[in-house]
């Protein structure tokens, strides 16, 4: 009877050590998947919603508009009446003197588009050719700033799923690496996504 009991005993305790474990492994799980700086993005959408988001270097980057006079709004253009037709320059801004430019020319129908250039930022420039640009300012004066572009030393695309040039709609996701020539510094931008719908972003 005292073995039987001890067998009960020790199988119950079995039991509980499965249920513990197991609970831990799904919390791990659970943590890892919060953990992903993607999740606090916003959703890779192509509603219009006039979102923005993207991870730079492992941290979530969304843009949250910059407080001066007047105010700077998080997410700035599309379309643009530069040459040549239909180019696309997305601005975007946040408080902390940061921001995340995409140009692409000629944005036609939806599709891949490479920033692996080496080009400038000059969009009246009609050498300028298609770029990613993530910038971070110092908080003052005699804090450094660093401008990451893209070049042909890095890879990088926007993946257009809306190009909607009638009504000035656009959505995708993107992704690029950026140098500051000054620092040598570099970035990864990665899992970033927009829905724009210019007749609507500015109201």
């Amino acid at each position: 009877m005292k073995t039987n009991k001890n067998r009960i005993t020790l199988l119950m305790s079995l039991r509980v050590c499965l249920c513990v474990t197991l609970l831990a492994f799904a919390s791990c799980k659970s943590c890892k998947k919060d953990a992903d700086p993607e999740n606090t993005l916003p959703p890779a959408t192509q509603t219009g919603a006039n979102t923005f988001g993207a991870v730079i270097n492992g941290q979530a980057w969304v843009p949250n508009g910059r407080s001066t006079i007047p105010a700077i709004k998080p997410i700035n253009d599309g379309y643009i009446g530069y040459e040549p037709k239909y180019s696309v320059h997305i601005r975007t801004y946040a408080s902390d003197k940061s921001g995340l430019q995409l140009y692409v020319r000629s944005v036609t129908k939806p599709g891949r588009y490479p920033l692996s250039f080496d080009t400038g930022t000059d969009l009246v420039n009609p050498s300028t050719k298609n770029f990613g640009l993530y910038y971070a300012y110092g908080a003052t004066i005699d804090d450094p700033d660093y401008n990451y572009i893209t070049t042909s030393q890095g890879t990088g695309f926007v993946d257009f799923v809306v190009a909607d040039t009638a009504n000035k709609r656009l959505a995708g996701t993107f992704e690029f690496e950026g140098i500051d020539f000054p620092s040598g510094k570099r970035i990864k931008v990665t899992g970033g996504r927009f829905d724009i719908d210019q007749k609507t972003l500015n109201k």
